[in-house]
């Protein structure tokens, strides 16, 4: 039985700019996931990338695109914009600051939560922090808007009742997660021989500087299990 990652743009972008796409090759032959993408996530890697004159996001873009043709990522077209809207409004008024809303999320997050929920997918692979932690660690992302902001920070329980519904049954995964995984699956083993490990070390610090949002310290976590 096959398993659904959703993924957003953040997680591919990442694996992209650290040349580790054939990782989803290995998790969608080996595993059986399913890698899925909406339509907004094809646009923002893809479409978008390659319409724009920097050549240096072509490249990356050009190689997803390969992997769309491959069905290693495979495209769904669901309409998501209306509840995207209604959701992407409420997720932005649960936090409060100086009687302010504080901005948490965008319209690619919102449909990308309303699909997920829509398609009963549980995992979502994602590398951007602040939708991780409103939809795993909300109260542990109001502590952090308060050192950031250093106001108190107020919450509306009806709006976060609301969000929570909808994602109460998600985890997600960060790309470092996911290449953590490709590690004890042999993935470095069979590239890199008896330098595996310093190359998984190598491409976690390449993943944290291509846009996840992991700390040192977590890096030096991994490594330290599976060392």
């Amino acid at each position: 039985m096959r398993k659904d990652i959703l993924c957003d743009s953040s997680s591919l972008i990442s694996l992209g700019d650290a040349c580790m796409l054939d990782v989803l090759s290995l998790f969608s032959k080996k595993y059986e996931v399913n890698f899925i993408i909406p339509k907004g996530v094809e646009k923002e890697i893809v479409e978008r990338p390659l319409t724009i004159k920097m050549k240096a996001y072509q490249y990356s873009a050009m190689r997803l695109k390969r992997e769309i043709e491959k069905r290693i990522l495979v495209k769904v077209d669901i309409d998501t914009e209306t509840e995207g809207k209604k959701l992407l409004k409420i997720a932005n008024s649960i936090f409060f600051a100086r009687g302010r809303p504080v901005h948490l999320i965008d319209m690619g997050e919102a449909e990308m939560i309303i699909l997920a929920h829509k398609l009963r997918i549980r995992t979502l692979l994602m590398d951007e922090r602040t939708t991780r932690m409103l939809i795993e660690a909300p109260f542990t992302l109001k502590e952090h808007l308060e050192r950031e902001l250093r106001v108190n920070v107020m919450l509306n329980k009806e709006n976060y009742s609301y969000f929570s519904d909808y994602t109460k049954d998600m985890r997600v995964v960060r790309s470092v997660d996911l290449v953590a995984l490709a590690y004890k699956a042999g993935y470095f083993e069979e590239k890199f021989g008896d330098e595996s490990f310093k190359a998984f070390s190598a491409a976690l610090y390449k993943l944290k500087y291509s846009g996840c949002s992991v700390s040192f310290e977590e890096i030096k976590n991994y490594l330290r299990e599976i060392e």
